[in-house]
This record gives C-alpha cells, structure tokens and sequence, in this order.
C-alpha cells in the first residue's frame, strides 16, 4: 500500500515581498503543485494524500483563496486527508469549519477533526492530533497515542 504524505502547504500565504503579478503567480504554483499531486499519486500507485498539518496559512482566508484551493483539492482525484496545524488549527473561527468550505469541500476531502484513530480502509488506520489552537498546552500526540490499546 502507498500513500503521499505532505505537509505545509500554507495556501494563501502573502509574500509581502513580492510586487505586482509576483504574488498571484505564487499564489497559483502552490495551487498547481498541490492539483498535481493527482498525476504523482497515479504515477507511484498511492491510494491516498495525508497533509500532516498546516494547509492553509491562517483561518482568516479570502472565499479566493478557498475556493481555488479546494478545487486543487479536488483535481487530486484520490482521497486527501487533511491535519489542522498550528496555521489553521481547529479554533472558533476555522476555515474548515466556515460555511463556504462545508458547502464546497470536495467528497475526496477529510478533515481529520478528532485526535485518536481513523480508519482509511481495511487495514489502514491513520493516528492524528489535530490542532485546536495555535499554542497547546500538552501534548497532543502523547494524548493520542496514550488512549490508545497496548499491542500484545
């Protein structure tokens, strides 16, 4: 079984550096680089895209920087799951909670919202610490990993 596992796309991030059309040229080649892990993904057999974290650069995001990056999203073409970072954790004002990216998140798309196991398919779990606020107090993954059962 393969899957890819990325990490820190941070999609709407401002180059403040950058003048004139510089910014939406950058802006689109994450885009592009983030739809083309569709052609990588069918290249190499991977089943499905793990994002571990840092999607997009903040939750205070434009519905033009949503909308263009869940339609990446979607052109992926297999199943993506998507880990709230310390960028776009799951607060009170989460970008993957707003209206708009309920109403237009692509069925390849999950959000791993709950820290502890999720099952990808027979076989195949996923253990994941989602974000819930830009600095926790503990341990996130410890947490996680300490409800989980002993092998034995």
């Amino acid at each position: 079984m393969r899957f890819l596992h990325t990490a820190d796309w941070q999609l709407g991030m401002t180059r403040h550096f950058l003048e004139g059309e510089a910014q939406p040229r950058y802006s689109a080649a994450r885009r592009e680089a983030v739809a083309g892990l569709g052609a990588l993904a069918r290249e190499t057999g991977a089943e499905f895209v793990v994002v571990a974290g840092d999607v997009f650069a903040s939750n205070q995001l434009a519905p033009g920087v949503v909308r263009p990056a869940l339609e990446a999203m979607r052109a992926i073409g297999v199943p993506v799951y998507l880990l709230p970072g310390n960028h776009d954790p799951l607060d009170a004002c989460s970008v993957y909670t707003s209206a708009l990216f309920l109403a237009e998140r692509p069925d390849n798309v999950t959000v791993l919202n709950r820290a502890g196991v999720w099952p990808v398919r027979p076989g195949v779990e996923l253990v994941v610490a989602p974000w819930r606020s830009k600095s926790p107090t503990t341990d996130l993954v410890a947490e996680v990993l300490a409800g989980l059962p002993a092998d034995g």
